[in-house]
């Protein structure tokens, strides 16, 4: 049975960080085809430094590959922040082809984490997100994790707020989501109980 995982969360939360760092290949016992529309921003960037609107053609070729990645019943992964819808139709399509569907799904308690932990990035050479942008995804992406919850086979939401790594607060393997740590980030329990806008 092919494999399907989003690391969702919004801007900041250390997505990458811990993709990068095997955490999530750990987690799943195996190694998936990572897809990072920030990362294949910077390749085309590095190929041709003068391209136009390399954020938006970095993430329309992104989406692309994981159609083709479903198509072709390949495992793999794909980061977003989970700001938006798009991810549904693509969800549902796996699943009618027998995909697995899971998320690992990484908050961080307010919007102005969110925005320290860029700026920190953006400190250390990363790359920038406006402030208003980074709020309002905050907000989108935890109304998005309502949304998909429910849907996919596997969900482990991480706490990853403190310095001292992320801390799994919900998971759910099959129909229930278990909430671990109730209270750490109230927004995120809200969204797991189906509270909120849809």
């Amino acid at each position: 049975m092919p494999r399907f995982w989003l690391v969702a969360g919004p801007n900041g939360a250390g997505k990458s960080t811990l993709v990068e760092a095997g955490v999530v290949a750990h987690a799943l016992g195996t190694s998936l085809i990572s897809l990072n529309a920030d990362v294949r921003a910077r390749q085309i960037l590095a190929e041709a430094p003068d391209t136009p609107d390399v954020s938006l053609r970095a993430a329309i070729e992104t989406d692309a590959e994981v159609v083709r990645c479903i198509d072709r019943r390949v495992d793999f992964l794909v980061e977003t922040v989970l700001s938006s819808d798009k991810y549904l139709d693509d969800i549902e399509h796996a699943m009618s082809l027998g995909y697995q569907v899971g998320m690992i799904y990484v908050g961080l308690a307010t919007p102005q984490d969110a925005v320290r932990r860029v700026a920190l990035r953006r400190a250390m050479g990363g790359h920038d997100v406006p402030r208003d942008r980074i709020v309002a995804r905050w907000a989108r992406s935890i109304a998005m994790l309502r949304r998909i919850a429910p849907r996919v086979h596997s969900l482990y939401v991480f706490d990853n707020t403190a310095t001292t790594g992320p801390v799994l607060i919900a998971r759910k393997d099959g129909q229930a989501v278990t909430v671990l740590a109730p209270g750490r980030i109230p927004e995120i329990d809200a969204a797991l109980r189906g509270e909120g806008e849809a």
